[in-house]
């Protein structure tokens, strides 16, 4: 059985690909973008169930992605991923709410564990 639709978007092609088909596999329906902009506008039309987010994209970064988001009071779980360290990563955004911080590189256990902490929160 298919689940609800997840957002991965990255602006590298090797971490779409990845991560659609972690996530594909999980049986949940992927919609990939490489353009923080365009995920932004589907997911206020389509409301995923999680976005998975690189930090460091353009033309928005996750940060500036996720306070969009929350503006418009989607309540959308967002988890941002980044090369970056996870400390810095949280401290740079401060208290702005997020479903998870996730530092590349990632493992498929990892992918899991926040997709089935998602399905309990639902």
């Amino acid at each position: 059985m298919i689940k609800d639709e997840v957002f991965v978007v990255d602006d590298e092609p090797g971490i779409r690909l990845l991560l659609s088909e972690i996530v594909r596999r999980a049986d949940y329906n992927v919609t990939s973008f490489e353009r923080s902009d365009q995920a932004l506008s589907e997911a206020l039309t389509k409301s995923p169930t999680i976005i998975f987010l690189d930090y460091l994209m353009e033309p928005m970064r996750g940060d500036e992605f996720a306070k969009k988001l929350n503006d418009q009071h989607a309540d959308i779980p967002v988890v941002l991923m980044s090369g970056i360290a996870e400390k810095e990563v949280r401290k740079s955004i401060g208290d702005l709410k997020v479903y998870d911080v996730l530092e590349k590189p990632f493992s498929v256990q990892q992918i899991h564990q926040i997709l089935e902490g998602l399905s309990v929160r639902i």
